[in-house]
């Protein structure tokens, strides 16, 4: 009976001992992760205003310069509709607040191959403010990737577009279509383009060796020393031009003379429009139909009255005697 009421105790006592060993380890892993996640120690909160979070949540890191230093806490939109941005709010330790400060930015970053987000924060100048709890912490959106994915496939779209297009030119040139096709296939322009080259490698020879008329030019100093004084003449024309000097420098810088003429203009244009209308005798004269039949007639007539006195003279020319 001893034996077993023994047992029991020893069996209890077995149990205790490894519910106690149990909780120590729970108490020291509890500790541990407390001290590396920054759990257990003095923390503030900042928050960080942005457009978009790309799929960042609570219990998301918090990165200084790359050392985990808090975790996100919150994600949230503003209570205000017409605001779109969305707040984020970050519980950080308060060993780094002094690294914190008004220059700081906060940006979201993807961690490793499953694309798990984080906070990533920059150190802040010593010159700038600390900020305290509560305080707006700056932000630079993250990249939209859906929306440059969708960028890309348009620019690859566009790139696969114009592949086909210079595919389709390449064909052509290839078979000797078009201009550029004849010209890359036809051997006469090889030929041609051979003997043009040959030419002028003849002529800057001649030239180097102070053959021909344009080597003579080159060398003589009389047609430099002229060509120099007719370029100073032609200098000198437009200057003289420029300043309004000479008459034609007057024609050309004399606002009056552009004015009488577009002024002339303007009178002519009014005659002539006032002589298409049928306007004043001239008007008259070119546009009405019965004047002009009647000078056809007296012309007419005049011209048999002519012919008639040249072959009966007698009948228009009578002497008398008194």
């Amino acid at each position: 009976m001893k034996t077993r009421k023994q047992a029991e105790k020893k069996h209890e006592i077995k149990v205790g001992l490894t519910v106690v060993i149990g909780i120590a380890i729970l108490i020291f892993a509890i500790f541990s992760v407390g001290n590396q996640q920054g759990i257990l120690s003095d923390r503030y909160k900042l928050r960080v205003l942005m457009s978009r979070v790309n799929g960042l949540q609570t219990g998301a890191p918090v990165r200084l310069a790359g050392v985990r230093v808090g975790s996100v806490v919150g994600v949230e939109f503003a209570d205000d509709v017409q605001d779109p941005k969305i707040e984020v709010i970050l519980e950080v330790d308060k060993k780094v607040q002094q690294r914190i400060r008004e220059d700081s930015r906060a940006h979201i970053g993807t961690l490793g191959l499953l694309g798990d987000k984080f906070v990533g924060v920059t150190m802040g100048t010593l010159d700038k403010s600390v900020l305290n709890n509560g305080d707006l912490l700056n932000s630079s959106d993250p990249i939209d990737l859906e929306k440059l994915l969708d960028e890309g496939v348009i620019v690859f779209d566009g790139l696969k577009k114009a592949t086909l297009d210079i595919n389709e030119i390449t064909n052509k040139i290839n078979k000797g279509k078009g201009t550029l096709g004849l010209m890359v296939n036809d051997p006469r322009i090889y030929f041609d383009l051979d003997k043009i080259l040959n030419v002028m490698e003849i002529l800057a020879n001649k030239v180097t060796k102070g053959e021909g008329t344009i080597s003579l030019l080159l060398d003589d100093s009389t047609f430099s020393a002229n060509l120099a004084s007719s370029l100073k003449n032609v200098h000198a024309i437009s200057d003289s031009l420029r300043k309004g000097q000479g008459s034609a420098g007057k024609f050309i810088n004399n606002p009056r003379i552009y004015n009488d003429l577009s002024e002339t203009t303007l009178r002519l244009s009014k005659i002539i429009e006032k002589i298409e209308k049928g306007d004043g005798t001239l008007g008259k004269t070119i546009n009405n139909k019965e004047l002009y039949q009647d000078m056809i007639r007296v012309t007419s007539e005049l011209d048999s009255l002519i012919r008639d006195v040249r072959r009966n003279p007698q009948r228009y020319l009578k002497v008398e005697i008194f």
